[in-house]
């Protein structure tokens, strides 16, 4: 989710609020300033402008003024949770007669609401006495669309998916914005475009992150009318969004890469593996791919740790990891399983199964390659003494024959793992076409 990346909740500790949003007949954001005077208050507009705040940085609290230029209020509240701190307190301020909108806005993902004009004490409820950060302010005076909201809330889950399914959803949303032709974003040597490639662009921002420019924003003509001064804010307002979400995402990326990496061999770890495979026997069954599931272990792998001691261990857990990988194909997976062992996945996304088919044979193919490389291996100082002594000992099963799911085909490859290391080691068996 977007709050996890963007500040730390130490950053939250000044007292500041946010007032979004302008009634012009009422002067609730004077009696706030009255109520908190050692609190710095800050108005932004408009509800793009909030969103653009809170996309730079979360904010402990935010009251959002019933707007009668939004026709769909709760969607705007929406939009203000989707891209807010999850600590973030969104409090509607609304006349009696919009008390029945404002609860709708609470189930939006508003924290609670209060009736204007403002009861001292209702707001410290609702505000829970927040201690909130100092942020730099977006400011302008840009009208949001419901259809703009909209665009916002669709492109906000994009951040867990692929750097370019997040750009698409950028460009769209700022194509719908403005109303243009079209909507070019480069970022970093990638492109997306939302309707027609913009070659002579009317409008431009630059993407910025602490670093400096990482991309532009480019915008072609609006066929109905000129681009105004609005319009100008507003794409700034939008270069801003896609910066920080675009941050969000690469560290969304970064994390998710850490929860399924193995810290010691550099491999994916089990949960990427039970991740990968299901999905992976999920389109093999539709689509009649085969799979191959290879369980090994390492011969003695105890004793080396005993003998040589534990780095000399995580050396061979590293390199033999390595030596595996690099023995493989693209597609195929290779995962620390636990301790010293391995999982490999053999899977081709191109080919019918065939009726009576055997065991893949480049499985076995791979793991003579991979036995012989491992016989002339060197390790690294810690561990050059075990040269040429390291094993190891694996099962072998197919999908769909030895299992239909991914614990059923890794419990009939690691029977057949335990049967070789019964057999006496340095070997592998391919499940069901052994003596037991």
């Amino acid at each position: 989710m977007i709050d996890t990346a963007l500040g730390n909740p130490s950053e939250l500790e000044s007292d500041r609020l946010l007032i979004v949003g302008r009634r012009g007949d009422d002067d609730s954001s004077h009696q706030i300033r009255d109520l908190y005077p050692d609190w710095e208050v800050k108005e932004l507009d408009s509800y793009m402008a909030g969103i653009a705040e809170l996309a730079r940085k979360p904010a402990r609290a935010v009251i959002a003024l019933m707007d009668a230029r939004l026709s769909k209020p709760a969607s705007a509240v929406a939009a203000l949770r989707a891209v807010a701190s999850s600590e973030t307190r969104i409090i509607i301020g609304c006349r009696p007669v919009d008390e029945p909108i404002a609860r709708s806005a609470v189930s939006a993902g508003a924290s609670d609401y209060v009736i204007l004009p403002l009861d001292p004490q209702e707001l410290d409820e609702a505000l829970h006495h927040p201690r909130v950060s100092s942020l730099p302010a977006v400011e302008g005076t840009a009208d949001t669309s419901f259809d703009e909201l909209q665009a916002i809330s669709e492109a906000l889950p994009h951040i867990n998916r692929k750097p370019m399914e997040l750009l698409q959803a950028l460009a769209k949303l700022v194509q719908t914005a403005l109303g243009s032709t079209g909507v070019t974003i480069v970022v970093e040597g990638a492109v997306a475009t939302s309707g027609n490639p913009v070659v002579k662009p009317v409008l431009a921002a630059s993407i910025e992150n602490q670093e400096g420019v990482m991309g532009q924003l480019t915008v072609g003509e609006r066929p109905d009318r000129p681009y105004s001064h609005v319009d100008t804010e507003r794409l700034t307002h939008y270069a801003t969004i896609a910066s920080h979400l675009l941050q969000a995402a690469s560290t969304h990326r970064q994390w998710r890469k850490a929860a399924v990496t193995d810290e010691c061999s550099g491999l994916p770890n089990r949960r990427y593996l039970f991740e990968q495979l299901e999905l992976i026997l999920a389109r093999a069954s539709e689509e009649r791919l085969s799979v191959t599931l290879l369980l090994f272990d390492v011969d003695e792998f105890k004793s080396f740790n005993d003998r040589f001691g534990h780095d000399a261990g995580d050396e061979i857990i590293r390199v033999v990891g390595e030596l595996f990988a690099s023995q493989c194909r693209e597609q195929d997976i290779v995962a620390r399983y636990g301790g010293d062992e391995f999982a490999v996945v053999f899977w081709d996304p191109e080919g019918a199964r065939q009726a009576g088919s055997s065991h893949p044979a480049f499985a076995l193919d791979i793991l003579d390659r991979f036995n012989e490389a491992l016989r002339g291996q060197a390790f690294s100082e810690s561990a050059s003494n075990i040269t040429g002594q390291v094993t190891i000992s694996g099962g072998l099963a197919t999908f769909p024959w030895d299992g239909d799911d991914a614990r059923a085909l890794i419990s009939r490859a690691d029977e057949a793992l335990l049967d070789a290391k019964r057999a006496g080691k340095n070997r592998v068996f391919v499940f069901g076409e052994y003596d037991k």
